[in-house]
């Protein structure tokens, strides 16, 4: 047995896993070429006998936290031949993946799960959820047409589309800058869809003083004749008057129901004056877990004012990130350090993930969960986990 990372030549067994693991169809006799290929150095792999049987693609991201650019690790692909299933080749690859992005200094990981249970046993916690936003498309015709839209089409410039979203993710919790990676591949990937062929559409809208504040992107249904449904992919704005601006195009569009699976933050409802109009439900989606508590605690943000708190960790597979951290912070930064002093919060991984992104307030957590212990200092801690607005705006 052993666990790396692939080499060039091993690509194509990985692919071959992920055929079989998530019932994929790949004609390796006349591959179709991708055009934004994953470096083979995200990829890890488990062998047995030299045989890749299992595998995780950990790929680096930046993520907003706080004001700040977070490091990120985004798994994705995690997959495993039905036969060496059950036998803990995933958690063994999640452990090298932990030390590594730990050594390397990346604040946390996300994943989107297909089961929230199996991943909390290596530490991740579900720490942002989403709101499907489904109603007729008419509800929206109430938003005057304001502005100016102007479509955009793959190869043409995306610097509007560019500033519309580094203006909406500055202060979102879990967005992922698009230029954290080379050769603006984010971007290419975002704006590579031809609207003749893919039924995929993008608006940037400018308000009247022909500034672009909004854009949004919409998929119509893949039936020819049949675009009664749309579903909006992404909506991102600078300020609320842009987002009221970006919704207008609804108004303008043909079909009869629209669903966007919104950021949970959104107060939908006030936007709407008449809410039977529309339908609600949340998704509980995105998993989110700690790698390295102290740079995560360093960056996180601060009451006004001095303070100082101690939270004990409890993590069972970073040793790095168990103890006491004693924060104090003023309106210059947070400095961290470890401590022999009883801690004024013991809490998991899990628990702390949810409190250290914001996703849950203190006395939410300490309701609900059974993971963590308040000792004492209990102002000062509610101050410091507070709900911030989250969205986690990239798919692994």
């Amino acid at each position: 047995m052993s666990i790396r990372k692939l080499q060039p030549f091993e690509q194509e067994d990985m692919i071959k896993v992920r055929c079989i693991a998530f019932n994929m169809h790949v004609d390796f006799l006349n591959p179709q070429e991708d055009p934004f290929p994953s470096p083979t150095e995200w990829e890890w792999g488990y062998f047995d006998n030299g045989r890749l049987v299992s595998g995780i693609a950990a790929i680096p991201y930046r993520m907003r936290f706080d004001g700040h650019n977070a490091g990120l690790c985004g798994i994705g692909n995690v997959s495993t031949l039905p036969e060496y299933r059950r036998g803990g080749k995933i958690f063994a690859i999640f452990q090298k993946i932990f030390e590594d992005e730990y050594e390397k200094g990346t604040e946390f990981s996300s994943l989107s799960p297909f089961s929230h249970s199996f991943y909390r046993r290596v530490g991740y916690e579900l720490c942002n959820c989403r709101q499907n936003i489904t109603s007729k498309l008419r509800s929206f015709d109430i938003l005057p047409a304001r502005g100016a839209f102007i479509q955009h089409f793959p190869g043409g410039p995306f610097d509007e589309l560019e500033a519309v979203f580094n203006k909406y993710i500055e202060n979102l919790n879990h967005a992922i800058p698009r230029d954290c990676q080379p050769d603006q591949r984010l971007w290419q990937r975002f704006t590579r869809n031809d609207p003749y062929k893919t039924g995929i559409c993008t608006y940037i809208w400018h308000n009247e003083k022909d500034e672009p504040k909004g854009y949004i992107k919409i998929k119509q249904n893949e039936k020819p004749w049949h675009n009664d449904e749309l579903y909006i992919q992404e909506l991102a704005f600078a300020d609320s008057d842009a987002l009221y601006g970006t919704l207008s195009i609804l108004s303008r569009l043909q079909g009869t129901d629209v669903t966007w699976p919104a950021p949970a933050y959104i107060p939908f409802s006030d936007i709407m004056p008449e809410n039977w109009n529309f339908s609600t439900s949340i998704i509980t989606r995105d998993m989110t877990r700690i790698i390295h508590v102290e740079r995560a605690l360093k960056l996180m943000r601060r009451p006004e004012g001095r303070g100082v708190y101690r939270i004990e960790v409890n993590d069972p597979q970073l040793p790095g990130n168990n103890g006491v951290f004693q924060v104090e912070y003023d309106d210059a930064g947070s400095e961290v350090t470890r401590v022999g002093a009883p801690a004024d919060l013991t809490a998991s991984i899990q628990a702390l993930s949810q409190l250290v992104t914001g996703f849950r307030t203190l006395d939410s957590v300490l309701f609900a969960r059974k993971d963590l212990t308040l000792h004492g200092n209990v102002d000062i801690l509610r101050k410091v986990f507070t709900a911030r607005p989250s969205h986690l705006t990239e798919e692994f």
